[in-house]
């Protein structure tokens, strides 16, 4: 055999795995936390209807980075019929890497979105996962009548993630916290009254808690005496 033409197979395949591995440190050397591309992800989702304004707040994750995040889609359905689109853009399209950072209602006429209470945040820093991969969004739009939410994030590679809530706007004041589980896409809704309930239950536990102190303290005075 002329090895000279033929590289060994051994040879060839660490060729190949040290090509890999140095392209994708490339291509993650500036974001992400050095993954193939993977899709977005919903972290904690926060919807409150408070002041005749309804506040969707969104978490979301992408391992590839922040930066990867195209675009995310709110729309409104009110039995079975969209009422309303709402549009967050990070770039104007997926060939361009110039920054728009925009927010948009595609619902013409009806002038829902609060533009200038929605916003974005993500970190400028590099320490920690989230500071990489977390993109934080703040959807304001006048109070209006819809049963369900429906969240969708893309990629700039195509890669999308949904998220749809059961809501029913008609209810006053009502505030609901979604915590999606990252991967199993499972929802667990924390209703509103929920912090009222860990409250009442601290105040009793507390309450116990200062009855037997006192009792003890009887006692050994008792026992003094």
């Amino acid at each position: 055999m002329r090895w000279g033409r033929v590289l060994p197979l051994p040879l060839f395949t660490i060729i190949i795995l040290l090509t890999i591995f140095f392209s994708i440190n490339a291509s993650a050397g500036n974001a992400g936390v050095g993954v193939l591309n993977v899709s977005p992800k919903f972290g904690i989702i926060r919807v409150v209807q408070q002041d005749n304004f309804i506040r969707i707040y969104l978490n979301i994750s992408d391992y590839n980075s922040w930066e990867d995040i195209y675009i995310v889609n709110v729309s409104l359905e009110n039995y079975g019929t969209e009422s309303a689109e709402f549009l967050f853009k990070q770039y104007s399209n997926t060939e361009s890497y110039e920054k728009l950072n925009e927010f948009s209602e595609t619902s013409g006429g009806k002038n829902l979105l609060v533009k200038e209470k929605c916003s974005f945040y993500h970190s400028n820093g590099t320490e920690t996962v989230a500071d990489r991969c977390n993109l934080e969004l703040l959807f304001v739009f006048h109070t209006t009548g819809f049963t369900r939410l429906n969240i969708l994030a893309s990629d700039l590679e195509g890669s999308t993630t949904q998220a749809h809530i059961d809501y029913n706007a008609d209810e006053a004041m009502r505030s609901i916290d979604v915590i999606i589980i990252p991967g199993l896409n499972i929802q667990i809704i924390i209703p509103p009254y929920f912090l009222d309930i860990i409250a009442v239950i601290l105040g009793i536990i507390g309450t116990i808690y200062l009855i037997k102190e006192l009792n003890k303290r009887n006692k050994n005075k008792k026992s003094v005496s």
